[in-house]
């Protein structure tokens, strides 16, 4: 295994710049879902069901990259929102699915603008090729982690 050493710098280490550069829009995005009266995670869970109607858990915390323990708890406050519902696969009893409700789906179209806005001004600045090629290469990035995971 390669070794950082002493020329090691925090602030050129890619897992630093993409958590720093998340935990920016992070914050900023989840102050603007206050008035909606959900969490970052919350949004993303609604978001990832409008892109993927009924997921089981498992699928949804692997798309998202949650903690499935965490997930569980936060799909319940979901529910309880009358955001989201549990329902049982049609083809295994012993699989839960999760899905928008009319309300949950709603509340995603009414905030998705706001989301593209956020990522807009993120990326003001980009070229239209270079949000491609950032995108691809964000893709690759997580796939080539799937080793660490």
């Amino acid at each position: 295994m390669k070794t950082l050493g002493v020329n090691h710098r925090l602030e050129k280490a890619v897992p630093f710049l993409l958590a720093r550069a998340g935990a920016r829009m992070g914050n900023a995005f989840s102050k603007a879902l206050k008035p909606y009266g959900i969490s970052l995670i919350e949004w993303r869970i609604c978001a990832s069901l409008q892109h993927t109607p009924s997921q089981a858990l498992t699928e949804l915390a692997a798309h998202i990259a949650a903690d499935l323990s965490a997930m569980s708890r936060t799909v319940d406050r979901l529910v309880a929102l009358d955001l989201v519902a549990r329902e049982k696969c049609a083809t295994d009893g012993r699989v839960v699915r999760i899905a928008l409700n009319a309300n949950g789906k709603r509340l995603t179209q009414e905030i998705t603008p706001l989301a593209q806005h956020y990522e807009a001004v993120a990326l003001s600045d980009f070229s239209a090729s270079e949000i491609k090629t950032l995108r691809s290469m964000l893709l690759r990035l997580y796939k080539n982690t799937t080793p660490l995971a």
